[in-house]
């Protein structure tokens, strides 16, 4: 008995010391994340402005950026915090300060795509390049609103104003069932009891809508990540992102 526990102890240590091989020699040219098939990664945090936290099934406030988010994460901002969000099919959202909001998406069958994705927004704003598809569907919710998106650059906050700079966004006003389309350079402000006022924005008013996120786009570098899915049975998939981080200080 001694002698197969010694044996099995022995092929354990073996078996340990060949899968920390494995991924110490992984190429180094590229960041990679291993995931495991429990829970399907539908997005990444790509660049943060601190602090901004993530909450599952425990708390985590982020500490470098290519932290991953699964279905169902809460992701909130400090009074200070920005996000910017990288889905899987590099739809693009940018989270402003004093932000809560639940992400939730399904992917299809290959777990390499975003094919249903909601957001709901308790508080706070976004700012949101989503990436046309036919077969994709972009919902961003609020206690008053709906937004059906169909690839677009648009803005939303937990107050109900709803903008467009290029695109077509469809709101659907929760308290009477009404349907509004917006388009290039318009919005819309919804009131609790379901009132709509709509409009055209003006330049002015849409570098100032803008300006709120500038913080994420300057000093950026543009590199490669390659995520690797892991299942059960230990099959590997390897699939190819670009991301953006901030440049380091010398």
């Amino acid at each position: 008995m001694k002698k197969n526990q010694k044996g099995l102890l022995g092929f354990g240590i073996i078996l340990a010391i060949l899968i920390a091989g494995f991924l110490f020699f992984l190429p180094e040219d590229q960041p990679t994340i291993l995931m495991d098939e429990a829970e399907d990664e539908i997005a990444y945090v790509r660049r943060f402005v601190p602090s901004v936290t993530v909450t599952n099934v425990s708390t985590d406030t982020l500490q470098t950026v290519g932290k991953t988010l699964v279905s169902g994460d809460t992701l909130t901002t400090n009074q200070t915090g920005y996000a910017m969000l990288l889905f899987l099919d590099e739809t693009v959202a940018r989270v402003s300060p004093s932000s809560n909001m639940v992400i939730s998406s399904t992917l299809n069958a290959e777990r390499d795509m975003n094919i249903r994705t909601q957001i709901r927004l308790a508080i706070g704003g976004l700012f949101m390049d989503v990436n046309r598809g036919t077969d994709r569907e972009f919902e961003v919710t609020t206690s008053n609103t709906v937004a059906s998106v169909k690839g677009t650059r648009f803005g939303i906050d937990s107050n109900d104003f709803i903008w467009v700079e290029q695109g077509e966004v469809e709101v659907t006003v929760i308290a009477t069932g009404e349907v509004i389309t917006l388009r290039n350079m318009s919005f819309v402000r919804v009131e609790e009891d379901g009132t709509a006022e709509s409009g055209e924005i003006t330049e002015d008013l849409l570098e100032e809508l803008k300006m709120e996120y500038q913080i994420l786009e300057s000093d950026l570098i543009e590199r490669d990540m390659r995520l690797r899915f892991r299942n059960q049975q230990g099959d590997t998939m390897d699939e190819q992102l670009r991301i953006f981080e901030q440049e380091q200080e010398n």
